[in-house]
């Protein structure tokens, strides 16, 4: 008898299934009003449905869809994918594509990098002028019901050529709509000279007496001397129109911030800071500032959330102690802390993201941001005892114990060079070895890696002890702030916090590179 062979059944392709999906999923998030906060939860949903999210939404824009465009453009921002490129670049010469989604695809560009100013905007466009102008009052528009959107167009800014800012802010001049001018107002606090002097003309443009209040605000006020000179220039302009000066402060209903949290002190020297506030326009609703500071760079990042509830707020803030300590802080203490990092921006000149200039512009309402150095005072500490007491300071070995100091490595190529000279046979560990050896390899990782950055070090110790003293844990901060002490010895790979830092940084590296990750030869994959 003839044996049967049992017919495989053909492979279920579920492609259609989830194309359908993500239709429906993309629909759905179409007529809700939505906080950036939760669209990114919606985004993060979506991607979550499977591979085709991406062919799909691009599939959308080829259609001309224009009522699901706003979502699909976010979602291609979202997805950070820089293969979308190339097929959006081929969508903007497609002719039956509306100049208004050929608009938000261009936005999506200039997220991944392409200067929009260096494209053919005259042939891409079926009306290039009309598309801008009706841009323009649409976005005028939207931060006149939700003034917490100017930080997204201060993202959006930040990342333009120099000539596209300028063009854009004489663009908006160009409206003379008073409805313009709370974000000219912060363009013209930039610390960006260009920026700050066309948003100033722009404003002298809108003849309003709202606008030449603005104006006489910054001729008073600015710390800048030409800042002043251009602003008292324009208001002088107004004047002579016959505009007379009319009270405009938007934000006087804001409260103080009802929230202020402080992370510890990483191991590159960074901490996160968030502060936030009762939304003024929405009730019951709280937006927030998350602001990255570096203990040596300054302010580095700053991103905001708008109109979230305060269980939202608080989850955020719980998912990120989850891998750092974080403790509530008063906004005096938060005010300082913001002062010192602006004082290394200014000093050494690097660049502060656009849309910290709104939160400040908000921060500013009831504080004075003063930019100078700070020096914790440790008053509840005998500092001299403290450092002259031995104990302690062999103690300093054993912060790396606690959390606070759990990723104080040295992250860098040459780390991995001394963990595989340092190799034990028996596997990736650092192998047992004499005293002399292991003076050798103190004092050679200390001069190579350590004390070219060793005021760095001694800065974030200073800034830790700080941290922990005012999150209640004195007996650490006591003995942070004895390896701060003791930092200017030398020979400085005697310090017993450094030695440990060298060991901490050595099994990390012996750790990565048993898992396969090693900075000498995939540093990609460590940023």
């Amino acid at each position: 008898m003839q044996k049967r062979i049992q017919e495989k059944a053909p492979k279920v392709d579920y492609r259609l299934l989830y194309k359908k999906q993500i239709l429906d999923y993309l629909e759905s998030l179409k007529d809700t009003e939505q906080t950036i906060w939760q669209m990114d939860e919606s985004m993060k949903r979506l991607f979550r449905i499977g591979e085709q999210v991406i062919p799909v939404c691009l599939a959308k824009l080829r259609e001309n869809d224009e009522e699901i465009a706003p979502i699909v453009c976010y979602a291609l921002e979202f997805a950070n994918d820089y293969s979308v490129v190339e097929p959006l670049m081929d969508i903007l010469i497609m002719p039956n594509v509306s100049d208004r989604i050929k608009a938000r695809i261009l936005a999506v560009l200039t997220h991944y990098g392409i200067d929009a100013s260096e494209l053919p905007l005259e042939i891409i466009m079926e009306d290039f002028d009309k598309m801008a102008s009706d841009s323009m009052a649409e976005m005028l528009e939207d931060i006149e019901s939700d003034p917490f959107l100017i930080p997204y167009i201060l993202d959006d800014l930040d990342e333009f050529s120099l000539e596209m800012k300028l063009a854009y802010i004489k663009d908006l001049g160009a409206q003379k709509d008073e409805r313009a001018i709370p974000i000219l107002e912060i363009m013209a606090s930039v610390d960006d000279y260009p920026v700050a002097h066309e948003a100033i003309k722009a404003l002298g443009q809108i003849k309003s007496g709202k606008a030449l209040y603005v104006l006489y605000k910054l001729a008073t006020k600015s710390a800048e001397e030409d800042i002043q000179r251009i602003a008292h220039r324009e208001s002088q302009r107004l004047k002579f129109n016959g505009i007379s000066m009319e009270f405009f402060e938007p934000w006087e209903n804001l409260q103080n911030p009802a929230k202020v949290f402080i992370s510890s002190i990483d191991g590159i020297g960074s901490r996160v800071l968030w502060i936030a506030w009762k939304n003024p326009f929405k009730s019951r609703k709280l937006s927030f500032m998350n602001l990255l500071i570096s203990a040596d760079m300054g302010v580095r990042d700053c991103w905001g959330v708008s109109n979230i509830t305060t269980r939202e707020f608080n989850s955020s803030v719980k998912d990120f102690s989850r891998t750092t300590v974080v403790t509530k802080c008063d906004l005096d203490y938060a005010i300082t802390l913001l002062g010192d990092a602006l004082f290394f921006n200014k000093t050494k000149d690097y660049p502060i993201p656009y849309q910290f200039y709104f939160w400040k512009h908000l921060l500013e309402q009831n504080c004075r941001i003063n930019c100078e150095p700070y020096y914790p005072q440790f008053t509840g500490y005998d500092l001299e005892l403290i450092e002259k007491d031995q104990e302690c300071f062999k103690s300093t070995f054993d912060l790396f114990n606690h959390s606070f100091f759990n990723d104080w490595f040295i992250a860098h190529p040459r780390v991995y060079d001394y963990a595989e000279e340092n190799k034990s046979r028996k596997g990736y560990l650092i192998k047992k070895m004499t005293y002399q050896k292991a003076e050798k390899l103190f004092a050679r990782f200390t001069e190579e890696l350590i004390e070219p950055n060793a005021d760095k070090v001694k800065r974030m110790l200073e800034l830790s002890a700080d941290f922990l003293d005012k999150a209640g844990q004195t007996e650490i901060a006591k003995t942070a702030l004895c390896a701060f002490l003791h930092m200017d010895i030398k020979p400085l790979h005697h310090h017993p916090f450094i030695q440990r830092m060298i060991i901490e940084s050595i099994k990390v590296a012996l750790n990565n590179m048993k898992n396969g990750f090693d900075m000498r030869f995939n540093p990609g994959d460590f940023e």
